[in-house]
């Protein structure tokens, strides 16, 4: 059974991307039927990430908290680079500044600055927008990841914290998804280095605590965590991701499927680009339509690899020219880094097939979360290169026709 996409990419000036799927319903006397669905995706102008109160320049955030609950949008914590590349000397900097943004009676986007602040400065939870509001788990400070749970929830623009039991491991770049009134952690980074834990918590109970599931069957962080149907229930996706088990890190391009009804891993499929596997880390996705997974870019790990061979190598060098010379290929590298993948991809989970069905238009932030917000997909700040965030919000309109 094959699959046909016909696209274009979305631009800033609001072209459409038309991408028409083939649904595929298996009923209970093994006939299929096809149906089309098509989604219509249309660029949504949101305003940057301002700057900081008392500050001139936003120069964006990796993974803060970040989502949607009503009328707003969250953007907490966070962390760059202020004062330098980090390969130069450059140190990673946590805030704990809290932005909303609004859509107003007029339909314009504004943002402002909280009042409030974070209870420490942060980065690196996993993050979920849910009736409640918006949920930040884990992440790290300037030193260790931490198991802070906190919910975060608006009325008037103000914004209320309510702390909830926190996860049973200190654990950031984790990824997250909600099932009803249930959320999922998949992976992660732990102080012993790449997790394959998996838990659970029920927002409707959640005196009760996290409950520890079925692990992953393979340990990994800076995955994407979905939860899509597969034709049969709604179920927990884990694409790609990382981990590190010798001197260089390995970029996954595996599809794990969670079944709750069963409490089972199943490997559906590879992340397929160009008729091979491509492993890819770091990037954002979001459920769309019945059946499908965008997967926004992403890194798939060349330059990153090969900086990690290349500390490697400076770290064994003998003498201080040879050092030194290493060090200035290791610093033309990573200043002209390409910047992170482009490509949109998407995922069937009824046909377990991939296709390329456009290209993000701009820098691509890895290091982020994309979530949906009145039914506009919001992908804020992010890394975009190595050590360079962006403060651009990415909005993408989605309308679903059959």
């Amino acid at each position: 059974m094959s699959m046909r996409s016909t696209c274009r990419s979305y631009s800033r000036n609001c072209n459409l991307l038309l991408i028409f799927f083939s649904m595929v319903a298996i009923s209970q006397n093994s006939c299929v039927s096809i149906s089309p669905e098509k989604l219509i995706l249309k660029s949504v102008e949101f305003p940057a990430l301002p700057p900081a109160l008392g500050d001139s320049v936003q120069p964006g955030l990796a993974v803060p908290i970040t989502g949607a609950h009503g009328n707003f949008v969250l953007v907490a914590g966070g962390a760059n680079f202020e004062n330098g590349l980090p390969w130069r000397g450059g140190k990673k900097k946590y805030h704990d500044e809290i932005f909303l943004m609004e859509k107003t009676a007029s339909d314009n986007y504004l943002w402002k600055q909280s009042s409030e602040r974070l209870p420490f400065a942060m980065a690196y939870p996993a993050c979920v927008s849910a009736e409640q509001g918006v949920i930040s788990i884990g992440g790290e400070d300037f030193d260790s990841p931490v198991s802070d749970v906190i919910l975060f929830s608006f009325q008037d623009g103000n914004v209320k914290r309510t702390s909830w039991p926190g996860l049973p491991v200190a654990t950031s770049s984790a990824g997250a998804a909600l099932i009803d009134s249930t959320i999922f952690v998949a992976g992660g980074l732990t102080s012993e280095g790449a997790t394959s834990a998996f838990y659970s918590f029920n927002l409707n109970q959640p005196e009760k605590g996290w409950r520890s599931l079925p692990e992953l069957p393979v340990a990994l962080s800076h995955a994407v965590v979905v939860s899509q149907n597969d034709s049969t229930e709604t179920c927990i996706y884990v694409l790609g991701g990382r981990n590190k088990t010798s001197d260089v890190s390995t970029f996954l391009s595996s599809v794990w499927k969670y079944t709750p009804s069963i409490q089972k891993w199943s490997l559906e499929s590879d992340i397929i680009f160009d008729g091979k596997p491509l492993g890819i880390s770091a990037g954002t996705g979001i459920a769309a339509g019945s059946n499908h997974i965008f997967l926004f870019g992403g890194d798939p790990g060349i330059f990153f690899n090969r900086t990690e061979r290349l500390n490697n190598t400076i770290e064994k060098a003998s003498g201080e020219e040879k050092r030194y010379k290493l060090w200035h290929e290791k610093d033309s590298m990573l200043s002209n880094h390409p910047g992170f993948s482009k490509d949109i991809l998407a995922f069937n989970t009824l046909s377990k097939i991939w296709e390329k069905i456009g290209e993000m238009a701009g820098e691509s932030p890895v290091t982020t979360t994309a979530f949906s917000w009145n039914g506009t997909i919001a992908i804020p700040s992010g890394e975009v290169r190595p050590g360079v965030r962006t403060p651009n919000v990415i909005g993408i309109d989605i309308q679903i026709e059959k």
